[in-house]
């Protein structure tokens, strides 16, 4: 078992939620990625999704796109998260890419030196598990926990085997569209969904999408066992870093320690 799944799993038995803030790699200059991830597990983090730069992030809202083109302006993309990975054994880091960043590196030379850099687990959040099967058994073979995606629109079927699949947690998604956007309320759906997830696996719960304060971040707590909050923190550094990096390393910190209190 993953030093990931082992953690959310201990939390789950105190009926604990942990808090897993995102970010991306290089939003603060090559220099900052490190510190970041620090400050993010001063705050409380128990776990931290690494985003890796993408030129078309088709998941994410504005808020996540405009961080990785900061990031990419930066020059930071696969190696530079590899090399920050590297740095920093403080809680377990998950990798969120896309599938063109894996394959324009390689998959088996992307997996072994993630595995080697520490990281806990990958999510390829616009690759289903029935495609590029080399991807995903590269990922196996390094012993990277494989973190698969499900939304409140996804079949029974598909659903189970999703998260039969998934490994360090089952990420679902609170609602449908792209990150961001808190004035949309969670999908009626959330709850049924993660009481289904539970029924065909034991795997950790985390839930994501729209978690964009401290009363969001503990109506899902109570429901799940990771509580993901990714563009309300990333627009909070954006704004923060025209006041230089430690301002936005402050803003990253107080922010994730105010949901990690909410959720504990």
């Amino acid at each position: 078992m993953s030093p990931l799944e082992a953690r959310l799993r201990a939390l789950r038995e105190r009926d604990q939620a942990g808090l897993v803030p995102f970010v991306t790699a290089g939003h603060l200059g090559l220099e900052g990625t490190v510190p970041l991830l620090r400050a993010l597990a001063r705050g409380g983090a128990v776990a931290i999704e690494l985003g890796i730069p993408f030129s078309d992030p088709l998941a994410d809202g504005p808020a996540i796109q405009r961080t990785s083109e900061v990031a990419l302006a930066h020059g930071a993309g696969v190696a530079h998260a590899l090399a920050a990975a590297a740095q920093f054994r403080d809680v377990p880091l998950v990798f969120m890419t896309y599938a063109n960043p894996v394959l324009a590196y390689g998959a088996e030379r992307f997996a072994r030196e993630a595995r080697a850099a520490g990281v806990a687990g990958v999510i390829v959040s616009d690759l289903p598990p029935e495609e590029r099967a080399d991807v995903w058994q590269a990922l196996r073979a390094a012993e990277l926990d494989t973190i698969l995606l499900i939304a409140p629109t996804t079949d029974a079927a598909r659903r189970a085997e999703l998260a039969r699949r998934s490994r360090g947690f089952v990420y679902c998604l609170s609602r449908t569209g792209i990150t961001g956007d808190a004035s949309r309320a969670f999908a009626e759906e959330l709850e049924p969904t993660v009481a289904a997830v539970r029924a065909v696996t034991d795997v950790p719960v985390g839930v994501g999408f729209g978690v964009s304060n401290a009363s969001r971040a503990a109506q899902v707590a109570r429901i799940a066992d990771a509580v993901i909050v990714g563009a309300a923190l990333c627009e909070r550094i954006e704004k923060a870093r025209g006041r230089g990096v430690d301002a936005a390393l402050a803003e990253a910190e107080g922010f994730v320690r105010e949901l990690a209190e909410a959720v504990a």
